[in-house]
């Protein structure tokens, strides 16, 4: 008599901790999911540059993890304790840029992320947050495949099954996020601007001498404590973004006459007092006229993935907005979009979204979503250690 055992295909998995950037690299060239074929390349070098910049900096606390099965790459994840990082108020550990070809090596993966992670003394880990935040955006997409990728957006392959292997291993959907097309370009109660409200344009240049008023924005516009919050050094990735605009975009091709592209006086007095074809479109800022204080700024990212894919930059991720604790219902929140549209306008954007908004930020969602279609969304999982 002869017996038949079946045979067993037994495979050897290792995790290793690596800073040699060409091993790192390879196994994003194998590993990474990017919608946009023709840009992944760019963000591979985007995101080593900015792994380069932070290994240098001992306040950052970065370990890159690579997979190999039986000596093929088989997945990647960044493990990160980032020092402006906060999840309600607290510190917190990160993983992002996750890609793992099987539970088994997602498990090891995340094992050796929440070891770094406990050896920190932090007991909780978030993700996936794809640190820099304007390159590869948080969560892991779960509606919305279908839509154009778009920059400072986290994009995930619609066939992984990184989410339910995480849940699997005690991780929790905690946050959820949606992202909102802008379908009404005008909104009604930004052409009701209070008299004492003023809105420049700059330079890029000049943005920088405002790093101060900004960081005060911040701290006095938050009425909530928020889940994931990337402090003051993510003003800094909005400039880098501006800075990367080819120079062709701020040419205006027609003749601009603002008195004949818009009725509201603020709007033109801004248009007025600044040169359109050197001031950055994606942030318009809004002033106390008595005070000069800043009380409410709209920073958008252009979408340099159409840059980088050869296209002219027409689309808009207006990623963060802000205003002033006691200058609400003024109408500088919708005004801000209104003038923004329009700037961005003429010089070619006609697409706005509205990115990353918390499902739990009431007033966001009741200011925002009436003028908006959701069209992606996104979960950020957690897990105690």
């Amino acid at each position: 008599m002869v017996q038949i055992i079946e045979k067993v295909e037994i495979k050897k998995t290792e995790v290793k901790e690596t800073f040699d950037f060409g091993e790192i690299r390879e196994a994003l060239e194998y590993e990474l999911y990017v919608p946009n074929i023709r840009v992944k390349n760019k963000v591979i070098e985007e995101l080593l540059l900015y792994l380069k910049e932070k290994l240098s900096e001992p306040e950052y606390k970065i370990k890159p993890l690579i997979s190999y099965t039986d000596g093929k790459i088989s997945g990647i994840v960044i493990c990160q304790i980032n020092p402006h990082y906060k999840s309600y108020a607290r510190k917190c550990g990160t993983f992002g840029w996750l890609n793992a070809d099987s539970f088994d090596i997602c498990k090891k993966l995340m094992r050796a992320c929440e070891i770094f992670i406990k050896k920190n003394k932090l007991r909780k880990i978030r993700g996936p947050i794809n640190f820099p935040k304007s390159l590869g955006g948080i969560g892991i997409q779960f509606m919305g495949f279908q839509e154009q990728m778009l920059y400072g957006v986290a994009f995930s392959n619609p066939e992984s099954r990184i989410l339910s292997y995480l849940e699997s291993l005690g991780y929790q959907k905690e946050s959820e996020y949606t992202c909102v097309y802008v379908a009404q370009k005008i909104w009604n109660k930004g052409r009701r601007i209070d008299k004492d409200i003023i809105f420049r344009y700059f330079p890029l240049k000049e943005l920088y001498d405002f790093i101060d008023d900004i960081k005060n924005l911040a701290n006095n516009s938050l009425y909530e404590i928020l889940p994931d919050s990337s402090g003051i050094r993510r003003i800094y990735e909005f400039f880098d973004a501006f800075s990367k605009i080819p120079k062709s975009f701020y040419k205006i091709k027609t003749e601009f006459k603002p008195g004949a592209y818009s009725d509201i006086p603020q709007f033109i007095d801004a248009w007025q007092t600044c040169d359109p074809e050197k001031t950055e479109p994606f942030a318009p800022m809004a002033f106390d006229k008595n005070t000069g204080e800043l009380v409410g700024i709209l920073l958008g990212l252009p979408d340099l993935y159409e840059a980088w894919a050869g296209k002219k930059i027409t689309r808009c991720n207006v990623d963060t907005a802000m205003v002033k604790k006691g200058y609400f219902g003024k109408g500088i929140f919708s005004a801000l979009n209104n003038i923004g549209q329009l700037k961005c306008n003429l010089h070619g954007v006609t697409y706005f979204e509205g990115s990353t908004i918390w499902s739990n930020n009431s007033r966001a969602i009741d200011t925002i979503f009436p003028h908006c279609k959701p069209i992606r969304k996104h979960y950020i999982v957690q897990k105690r250690i």
